[in-house]
């Protein structure tokens, strides 16, 4: 299976370990009780389980309307966050070459995300289009999330990760 494959599947999936320590912001609590359910989907977890508890902060406001639309931006950016503060420490503990694969796999990963959560937005227009890329994005960003904190903690078994003996 292809290296993007087996990160995209492992992000989709969101079967990999969990980082463990709750952070002490409320939005990085929930990020946290979010990768943890992920994380247990191979162990009793469902998606429906976990996708509900993603989608916690936003459930109260009508789908689609702009109160909506606000709190899933919200959302969105802080998991693109939480990707990107990752990837950052990733970059620092994998080795020379799985950095190197790993960003390969970004860039593939983030066309992949696009061409993904544009058919989900276009597939949902009836009920909103905007809100169904939103929520695209965000499950797919918290479930890299999930893959990558595997990783920093040596759980994971994607190529990409290999970290540097320290």
């Amino acid at each position: 299976m292809p290296l993007y494959r087996t990160l995209i599947a492992a992000s989709v999936a969101g079967l990999m370990g969990f980082a463990g320590a709750a952070q002490a912001a409320d939005g990085e609590s929930h990020q946290s009780e979010v990768i943890a359910c992920l994380s247990k989907m191979d162990a009793g977890t469902t998606w429906d389980q976990c996708r509900t508890k993603m989608f916690e902060p936003c459930a109260e406001e009508e789908v689609g309307s702009e109160p909506h639309l606000a709190c899933l931006e919200v959302q969105n950016k802080a998991w693109q966050d939480q990707v990107d503060a990752s990837i950052a420490e990733l970059n620092t503990k994998l080795t020379p070459d799985a950095t190197g694969q790993l960003n390969e796999l970004l860039d593939q990963w983030f066309g992949y995300l696009k061409g993904k959560c544009e058919a989900v937005a276009t597939e949902k227009a009836g009920i909103s289009a905007a809100a169904a890329g939103l929520g695209c994005e965000i499950s797919e960003f918290a479930g890299l999330a999930t893959e990558f904190n595997s990783c920093l903690i040596g759980k994971s078994e994607s190529p990409y990760c290999e970290l540097k003996k320290e």
